[in-house]
């Protein structure tokens, strides 16, 4: 009899604790001055879910709008078999790297990162920076040929942030990257801890065609060259793209995938 009554505290002890570990974290994640998109970020203890609209906010849009009002029309959009592509980072430590949606050609893909690895984050830094009301600490990292640096709050012990990024010993506050194109994301919103649903269908991403990265990467980037090439064709005569930088850079955060090591 004590012996069922100790397992049966157990296992609510080891419920609560899963259910203080939920969390769900909104992110302003600017990939240029020009475009501002809203990233969702789910944690529920083991995997992290972040998922990002694929349709710029604007800013007009927002005028006379409550920030509640602002969170409840934006949440209320799903993944809904294709209808609206919505970018999803599903992380789950049981699975060897991650995956994640990506569209081409108007066609949604399951694209299977094997070779993602956990960010090695330097956090030897004793300064301190506050945003908002929360007191965050600093970290680095080298991810996939970026310089990225984070600020984190260790009184949100959850080790998620945006995108691929997480591993710290607190929530992510603000990343952002230093690179020719650089990429910020900034904590909106957090609700930890969290006990609403994660509006993703992951039984219906799992129906999406698979494909490697390295294919996915491949095929957009040859799309990218033709394009440049029909741009170059409709040049009036005698005008030419600069080809004075050889070196290539990416307009995204990643710019040396782990196959390109030693390329060249």
């Amino acid at each position: 009899m004590i012996r069922n009554v100790i397992l049966l505290l157990l296992a609510v002890s080891g419920s609560l604790t899963s259910k203080a570990q939920q969390l769900m974290a909104s992110y302003e994640y600017i990939p240029s001055p020009v475009a501002t998109f809203k990233e969702d970020v789910y944690y529920d203890g083991t995997v992290k879910i972040a998922v990002r609209d694929s349709i710029s906010l604007k800013k007009e849009a927002t005028t006379g709008q409550s920030e509640d009002e602002m969170e409840s029309s934006e949440l209320s959009v799903v993944l809904d078999a294709g209808k609206i592509f919505r970018k999803i980072v599903i992380q789950d430590p049981k699975q060897k790297g991650l995956i994640e949606t990506r569209s081409l050609d108007s066609k949604n893909y399951l694209v299977e990162d094997h070779t993602f690895k956990a960010i090695n984050w330097n956090t030897d830094y004793p300064e301190e920076e506050k945003f908002g009301n929360k007191m965050c600490k600093k970290a680095t990292a080298d991810y996939r040929g970026t310089k990225v640096v984070a600020y984190y709050d260790p009184a949100i012990p959850v080790p998620a942030g945006p995108y691929k990024f997480g591993g710290l010993p607190g929530l992510i506050v603000m990343l952002y990257t230093e690179s020719a194109h650089p990429h910020y994301w900034l904590l909106k919103k957090v609700s930890y801890p969290f006990e609403g649903q994660i509006p993703v269908d992951r039984d219906y991403i799992q129906t999406l065609p698979k494909v490697s990265l390295k294919k996915y990467v491949e095929q957009d980037e040859r799309k990218i060259a033709e394009q440049m090439r029909i741009m170059r064709s409709k040049l009036p005569e005698g005008v030419e793209f600069s080809t004075e930088n050889k070196t290539k850079t990416r307009g995204t955060v990643e710019q040396v995938y782990e196959w390109e090591h030693g390329s060249n």
